[in-house]
């Protein structure tokens, strides 16, 4: 069984399930890293087609402890004391909510691939995922069972256990299920520079969803029955994993979700919420008047030491 990055999956993600808390050392055999903070055992972690996939995943996904240092604006402390500190979990993000109980249909964004952060942690464990994602918790932190999510990710996740793809950029799909599951499609290649689309879409007489990130070399696509899950909330995230300085986000400081379709029973025009989970790089959003969705950064600040 291989592993799944994401959430941001995954994401990104995994919110919901049981959860205990887990510091970084402790962590047991067999388990991997997620988008969200969260770590998944390597057995309910699966590749598009996997059969063994199916039925409640028995073991608990795990959080790490580690995410209380730089999830604040106070660097008053040393910087040696500091970079022996990171934190995983969303960094910055946009949502907006379905306004009636029917939820999403459709989401579709375009985005650009930034180029490579400067820093990548020690031996290379600092990750990030970037996307557009559909979740059914209605836009409530750590109500979600579910997400949807094309992530294009940097760096090491239980999807991308090779090594010597730990310093490129790759396009993926992911599904975190309601058992306790995650799965992730075929890791697409893209480099900076390339414009990037990841579309979440509804059959019309069924609710089965595709997700499918599409890069210049390929598509990645994942498709899951939902059942009766409604996906209420839609999101535009920059996560980090294992993140100790600024300088692990790309250098731009920015990227730049435009084309952003968000399609629902009477869903009608959309309004974003900016939301500020870490602050040290001054994370921030910008809103345009053209429904396009900037997050932004300071990757000069804080360096890794």
């Amino acid at each position: 069984t291989t592993g799944i990055m994401g959430a941001v999956l995954v994401v990104m993600a995994l919110l919901g399930f049981s959860v205990m808390a887990c510091e970084a050392e402790d962590v047991p055999a067999g388990y991997l890293s997620m988008p969200g903070g969260y770590m998944m055992h390597e057995s309910c972690i699966h590749q598009v087609g996997d059969e063994s996939s199916r039925g409640p995943c028995p073991y608990k996904v795990l959080k790490t402890a580690k995410t209380d240092v730089t999830a604040h604006s106070d660097w008053s402390v040393a910087k040696s004391d500091v970079a022996a500190s990171y934190y995983s979990d969303w960094s910055v993000y946009a949502q907006t909510v379905s306004p009636t109980e029917d939820g999403f249909t459709y989401f579709a964004s375009n985005w650009t691939v930034p180029s490579f952060p400067e820093a990548h942690g020690p031996a290379k464990q600092s990750s990030v995922y970037i996307f557009n994602g559909l979740e059914d918790g209605g836009g409530v932190h750590g109500a979600a069972s579910v997400i949807l999510q094309p992530v294009l990710q940097y760096g090491k996740s239980g999807c991308n256990l090779n090594p010597l793809k730990w310093s490129e950029w790759f396009l993926s799909s992911y599904v975190v299920d309601g058992n306790g599951r995650a799965h992730c499609a075929e890791l697409v290649s893209v480099s900076p520079g390339d414009i990037v689309q990841g579309v979440m879409e509804k059959a019309v007489n069924s609710n089965e969803w595709t997700v499918t990130s599409v890069g210049p070399k390929g598509v990645s696509v994942n498709t899951v029955d939902m059942k009766d899950t409604i996906l209420n909330a839609a999101y535009i995230t920059l996560e980090g994993m294992v993140i100790y300085g600024c300088d692990s986000y790309p250098p731009e400081g920015q990227v730049t979700f435009v084309e952003n379709a968000i399609k629902g029973e009477n869903v009608g025009d959309i309004s974003w919420t900016e939301e500020i989970r870490h602050d040290e790089c001054s994370q921030g959003t910008d809103f345009r008047s053209d429904g396009t969705v900037a997050l932004t950064w300071d990757a000069s600040v804080h360096q890794t030491q």
